[in-house]
């Protein structure tokens, strides 16, 4: 039901149903923000929902709603309370939303309606100016007693119960702890902003970490992709040189099966011609034409293979590879342990009767150290020769665990100088058959 609606209800009604048309009208009054009757004025959001400005304004501005709500708060657009819709605001900010006047007229007229059925509640009664004593009737409290800790009167240290108690004047009392206290709000106080700081420090240090560790994936990630790139330009390199190797003897091999096809159907055409003279009836015919067919049977029968393939020509033997090495290289990819030099903080004295700490120096195992290794001879297998070889000089200045990265990097360079002789040697066997064919 609309506003409209329950205003004309409440309008029309008397008694119980006048009472059940206000509180449903006061249901609709109430901002979903401050959880109260709106207060003017009052802005009415694209998806007609209404606001306190007041509340739309703390809800537009982080800053000032964040201890309120844990909404998402975006520059320049917020989601609505009630039905989580995006509000995108212009350069005047919630100023720039328009005023639902008939909500605030229909807030006077439910006010008014309010004040009009239900009576004001009685004034309260004014404080008493002074606190009197239980035990004497009318007798101010003005003295403490020190001794029981409570507030009493001038009769009681007299006459009553505190006479053998010391006692101190009540506004001097009131004073001190009021010092007291202040002072220990003062000091919480401070300790809140220091603690505050520190939250916000954290805070800092966790979007910073955020912020290192998308840029170290991504570095990861551009490292890896690279790595992938040069196995992939590896393989088809190597699989390039398999496939000329199989065209090449597979085409050699066809050859001859064409060759040899061709001498076989000829030798076919020579026995049916020999076959058919056979049926010569006349002697004389056939002993004359029978010596050029005997002629060219014999040369055909004594003519064999020109040329065989010879014995392995099927193997690829010669392709052989090993890649156990950069398999372990592989496997052994981690990061690199780098020990932090952590500053030393100054010692303190311990207290007596407070046992003292050993230091603990923090450091991280070496473990690692030849994975890490392994890994940067990965990077380095792109550069040239001489860059190599200082690498190597200085690992062998380094010495111990170093030198066994270094016999590892030296038997991967010497296997990529072997795959880049066989390629010379394969475009020189393909320059060689080449001149052969031509």
């Amino acid at each position: 039901m609309s506003l409209s609606a329950d205003l004309t209800c409440l309008q029309g009604s008397r008694g119980a149903e006048r009472e059940a048309a206000l509180a449903t009208l006061e249901k609709q009054l109430i901002c979903p923000i401050c959880l109260e009757i709106f207060n003017k004025p009052v802005v009415i959001l694209p998806c007609e929902h209404n606001l306190c400005r007041k509340c739309a304004n703390e809800l537009y501005q982080p800053s000032l709603f964040h201890a309120r709500t844990t909404m998402l708060v975006n520059s320049g657009r917020f989601r609505c309370p009630s039905c989580r819709q995006e509000v995108v605001l212009d350069r005047h900010g919630v100023y720039g939303l328009q005023r639902n006047l008939l909500v605030e007229n229909i807030i006077d007229i439910y006010k008014e309606e309010i004040n009009s059925t239900r009576p004001l509640p009685p004034p309260s009664p004014p404080p008493p100016a002074h606190t009197t004593c239980s035990d004497h009737e009318g007798e101010k409290v003005n003295i403490y007693c020190l001794t029981c800790q409570v507030p009493t009167c001038s009769l009681c240290k007299v006459f009553g119960a505190h006479q053998s108690c010391e006692v101190a004047p009540l506004s001097a009392i009131y004073q001190q702890q009021k010092d007291q206290l202040s002072e220990g709000v003062a000091s919480l106080r401070a300790f809140s902003d220091k603690v505050q700081t520190l939250i916000s420090e954290l805070e800092e240090t966790c979007r910073h970490i955020e912020e290192n560790c998308s840029t170290q994936k991504q570095s990861v990630c551009e490292k890896f992709n690279r790595m992938f790139s040069i196995l992939e330009e590896r393989q088809k390199a190597m699989t390039q040189r398999i496939t000329s190797e199989q065209e090449e003897k597979t085409g050699h091999a066809r050859a001859l099966v064409r060759c040899y096809g061709d001498s076989m159907a000829a030798n076919s055409r020579l026995a049916e011609s020999a076959a058919s003279s056979m049926e010569e009836p006349n002697m004389a015919a056939f002993v004359q034409g029978s010596a050029e067919m005997i002629t060219k049977v014999k040369a055909a029968s004594a003519s064999g293979p020109s040329e065989t393939l010879r014995p392995g020509y099927e193997r690829l033997s010669r392709y052989r590879f090993n890649f156990s090495e950069q398999e372990r290289a592989l496997k052994s990819i981690d990061f690199i342990k780098v020990v932090e030099d952590v500053p030393e903080e100054p010692q303190l004295d311990p207290e007596p009767g407070e046992p003292k700490e050993p230091l603990i120096q923090n450091t991280e195992p070496n473990g690692n150290q030849e994975a890490a290794e392994e890994v940067s001879q990965w990077e380095t297998l792109e550069l040239d020769s001489g860059h190599i070889a200082e690498e190597e000089e200085e690992a062998v200045k380094e010495g111990g665990e170093r030198q066994e990265g270094m016999s590892t990097q030296q038997a991967v360079t010497l296997f990529f100088y072997l795959l880049a002789l066989l390629v010379i040697l394969q475009r020189a066997w393909a320059y060689v058959g080449c001149f052969i064919c031509t």
